[in-house]
């Protein structure tokens, strides 16, 4: 058993094991393809508001996390200051309580984002900006020459969809019904989707003060230039269920 085959096995045996033993994922057991140690990580749980954000990875999350940590008072305890993603409570730490309020109380949100930028933008990131996610891909590419976009939608076409959470499908990395979500905001409308997250959870006089974070690629305006045919085809096939999902238009 190679040590891929080994890791999603043991990511599937703890979501079994979390869906028997923890509350959350008793009332909402994750069936994706994505695994436990994967997946747990994205849900951040507040319960002094309190509110549930379901981070995508490559949807802004990191802007949109350092503004939930600027206006909460909530800190986990024993979290790492210097990263906002650890202040929060993920879903395997909620006790049954928790869970009661995160769906009887709870302010239920998301960002996603246009599947073509995304695509793009991991691509730009991940592989391009030489990122740990770069091996595995340097190792089906077979060669060090720089790798076109072509080549990445060729290396999620060949089994290597669900290896990184930073160009999963965002409908897989859902942790809860899609239609429990109080707001499903967009990156491509951010700046007024965040205002009102931020004046929902906290009143209106907060609603400014977005933190930008994280690294932009400017993905959004080179997807013109970037797609033709056969990557359009690959992306389209792919991430079908998150254009219908989410009520983006296909090319």
């Amino acid at each position: 058993m190679g040590r891929d085959d080994l890791k999603l096995k043991v990511n599937h045996a703890a979501s079994r094991w979390a869906a028997r033993l923890r509350p959350f994922y008793r009332r909402f057991p994750y069936e994706g393809p994505m695994g436990f140690f994967k997946v747990d990580p994205r849900g951040a749980y507040s319960p002094v508001e309190p509110f549930f954000y379901n981070r995508v990875p490559k949807a802004a999350n990191s802007t949109i996390t350092h503004t939930l940590r600027q206006h909460s008072t909530y800190r986990r305890p024993f979290a790492k200051d210097s990263d906002p993603k650890d202040h929060f409570l993920r879903p395997s730490y909620l006790n049954a309580r928790d869970v009661e309020r995160l769906v009887e109380e709870a302010f239920k949100f998301t960002v996603v984002r246009d599947p073509y930028a995304r695509t793009l933008s991991a691509f730009q990131d991940k592989i391009l900006g030489h990122k740990p996610q770069e091996r595995a891909f340097r190792d089906w590419f077979g060669s060090d020459a720089t790798p076109s976009f072509a080549d990445f939608c060729r290396y999620l076409d060949d089994g290597n969809l669900y290896v990184d959470m930073h160009w999963a499908p965002q409908i897989d990395i859902m942790l809860l019904p899609l239609e429990m979500f109080d707001f499903i905001g967009r990156v491509e409308t951010l700046d007024a989707d965040l205002a009102h997250v931020v004046a929902t959870i906290w009143g209106a006089d907060a609603s400014q003060g977005m933190v930008q974070a994280g690294k932009t690629t400017g993905a959004r305006d080179k997807v013109g230039a970037a797609y033709g045919p056969q990557e359009t085809e690959i992306v389209n096939r792919l991430f079908a269920r998150d254009f219908e999902a989410f009520g983006y238009d296909m090319r």
